[in-house]
């Protein structure tokens, strides 16, 4: 019967850790497993969008053509996007449409669908031809990488695989995929600026005056959310000198 007899507990069941030790230690390795899903649903999310249509983003546009300008003011920016568009035609399939919109905000975009939107204020505040055909240029290569896709099904698939295992609002998971998701945007920010080098060299010989579009921006305090998404300007820049260096 010595089998069934009640036995002490052992007295070294205690961790010799600290409680909050192990708690931090706990929600890093939390944070870890979260970033690394984000980042294969972020890559998954970038894969997926090569197999999806463009036609199936025209449900999906965003309709700017009420912030549009007159026709005359900006016909200027329009004859010169259609500049860009022979500089660095886009492949069969893919369509763009470009609105110059009132206002003085120091912005332009992309988004589904190949629907363009540049400011008005950003057109006048950029003195020379070449650093606002860089901005076109710029949000045409969002277009051509479908950017703008990729970004959709990432965030969707983080959005839902996120909220399945969480089931709240944790700013854990908030923090995870903040880190992960600003990376990948960096990272086709710099892109999108290399394609518009190489589209601004064909069309005027040099990049002459693209620095300016940088600049602009990073002295614009208005801007603080989209720098946030965006490669500073300083390796922008760099970008910039490395590109003239091989060409």
């Amino acid at each position: 019967m010595s089998q069934f007899q009640n036995r002490i507990p052992p007295e070294n069941n205690v961790s010799d850790n600290h409680p909050l030790a192990e708690f931090l230690g706990l929600g890093m390795v939390a944070l870890l497993l979260v970033v690394l899903l984000t980042l294969a649903l972020v890559f998954a999310g970038h894969t997926l969008a090569r197999f999806v249509p463009f036609s199936w983003e025209a449900p999906l546009r965003l309709d700017w053509s009420e912030l549009a300008v007159d026709e005359a003011d900006g016909k200027p920016v329009h004859l010169l996007f259609e500049q860009v568009l022979v500089a660095d035609p886009l492949p069969q399939g893919l369509s763009v449409r470009l609105t110059v919109a009132r206002g003085d905000t120091l912005n332009a975009m992309a988004g589904l669908g190949g629907e363009l939107l540049i400011y008005q204020g950003l057109v006048e505040q950029l003195d020379n031809d070449a650093a606002v055909a860089f901005v076109l240029a710029h949000e045409l290569a969002h277009v051509r990488h479908r950017d703008p896709m990729q970004m959709l099904l990432s965030q969707s698939l983080v959005a839902l695989s996120l909220a399945a295992l969480s089931g709240n609002d944790s700013k854990m998971l908030e923090l995870g995929v903040m880190a992960t998701q600003l990376g990948f945007s960096r990272s086709q920010e710099l892109e999108a600026d290399r394609r518009a080098m190489e589209t601004v060299k064909r069309l005027y010989g040099d990049t002459e005056g693209v620095e300016q579009v940088f600049e602009l921006l990073s002295q614009d305090s208005a801007l603080g959310d989209w720098l946030m998404t965006h490669p500073d300007t300083e390796a922008r820049l760099q970008q910039l000198e490395s590109f003239r260096r091989r060409h």
